[in-house]
């Protein structure tokens, strides 16, 4: 089997089609691989150079007829987005061309049988290669944009799976207790990021797609499929509401991690504090700096009567707690555990205004709980952390929205890390 593009002119490659060939040949070992038929890739040929890109390898014996192979390839350039570009042959023993007797049409004009096309010259060579090498750009940025998605949406369901799935979390729900809530446990936080983890790679893409240059105009997108991710996870919980800080926050910071990665492939944590910050502008004197009467969400109670912004105003900060007080705690972290994870959410918890607590006790509770935070913080010991418990089972009082910046800490850290496991 062979695999070569149909690029008319000279040179037969560059930069993009390189890559453009690596893509398609990955495609096609697959697609070969899913119909059970074995390539011997141990001596196959590969070369790229300027007469073209080249591939060339036996296929191991097989129970399909050779017919029924060159379907199979034929069936890989009939269903690829761009497939009248690629030119997948089949030989047998002898060397001897394996034909489908089928004629291709002109992948340009899209009237003629490419060989007709050919015969008369009938399109200018480079026309053609100006319109394919437009095209092979335009597929490999879509590609591109869909493995970054892909990869950027598993690190934000697995720092979502990871936080909740830490034990002992004090008021909180982990895998051994409901903390201080009664309606919810650990399965109710797996149904609900099920829920909403669908939306996370739109939202990458959303970034990745946004061309304004007032990236407050960023703020209804991201709430449009936040929105969709709160009916989601309400239909999934039975209208309980589990995590509608964290659609909040990690929406944010998909779009932002998208946004960055528009121009560039690597993570800037400036340019990604910025992007939020240009986001969220103003945002606390928008939507709380104002009068909702007697109306308002837990978090616009909270703000009229302690004056404390909650998620808001940590976003418009650009994710100051996280940046300061989480992140720094996981440097040098080889591994994630429930220890350097803890530690992380005591720095976090030991400052944070969790608008939680405020909203479920008051300022009394607030102070409290983040003093117990930080005597555990500096000296960890069984007893230390478990009064964090304690205090919160005696108050009914959960953080909240420090375990929302927790999970965003996670986050990061696995983007910045670029941690695949």
């Amino acid at each position: 089997m062979s695999f070569s593009l149909n690029i008319p002119g000279y040179p037969k490659s560059n930069d993009t089609v390189k890559y453009f060939f690596r893509l398609c040949l990955s495609d096609l070992k697959l697609h070969i691989k899913s119909h059970l038929i074995e390539i011997n890739t141990r001596e196959s040929i590969e070369i790229c150079d300027a007469a073209g890109d080249f591939f060339l390898a036996a296929i191991e014996r097989h129970t399909l007829s050779l017919k029924e192979i060159k379907q199979i390839c034929e069936d890989f350039e009939e269903r690829h987005p761009i497939g009248r570009f690629l030119d997948v042959d089949l030989n047998d023993l002898l060397g001897n061309t394996v034909s489908s007797g089928k004629s291709k049409m002109c992948f340009y004009c899209k009237v003629q049988p490419a060989i007709d096309c050919r015969r008369n010259n009938a399109h200018d060579p480079e026309l053609l290669r100006t319109y394919m090498f437009g095209e092979m750009t335009n597929f490999c940025r879509s590609r591109k944009e869909s493995q970054i998605s892909k990869r950027i949406s598993t690190f934000a369901l697995r720092a979502i799976l990871t936080e909740i799935s830490i034990t002992p979390k004090p008021g909180l729900v982990d895998k051994f207790s409901n903390g201080s809530h009664k309606d919810m446990d650990f399965l109710t936080f797996i149904n609900s990021s099920a829920a909403i983890s669908v939306w996370f790679q739109e939202l990458v893409r959303a970034g990745l797609s946004f061309r304004e240059d007032d990236l407050t105009k960023a703020l209804p997108v991201i709430r449009n499929i936040g929105l969709q991710m709160e009916a989601a996870m309400f239909e999934g919980t039975g209208n309980v509401n589990t995590q509608k800080g964290i659609i909040f926050l990690m929406g944010l910071s998909l779009f932002a991690t998208g946004k960055l990665y528009q121009k560039s492939d690597l993570f800037e944590s400036v340019k990604f504090r910025c992007i939020i910050r240009d986001i969220c502008q103003n945002l606390v004197r928008k939507e709380l700096n104002v009068d909702f009467g007697q109306r308002g969400s837990h978090g616009e109670i909270v703000f009229r009567k302690y004056g404390f912004s909650g998620a808001r105003g940590e976003a418009e900060s650009g994710f100051e707690t996280v940046f300061e007080k989480g992140l720094p705690m996981l440097a040098g972290i080889v591994e994630l555990n429930d220890e350097s994870l803890i530690n992380c959410f005591l720095a976090i918890a030991s400052t944070n205004n969790d608008t939680n607590i405020l909203y479920r006790g008051g300022m009394e509770d607030l102070d409290t709980f983040q003093k117990l935070c930080k005597v555990a913080l500096d000296n960890y010991t069984e007893e230390n952390y478990a009064s964090i418990g304690d205090f919160c089972r005696r108050r009914n009082i959960s953080p909240g929205g420090s375990a929302d910046l927790l999970a965003v800490s996670i986050f990061l850290y696995l983007v910045i890390n670029q941690i695949i496991k």
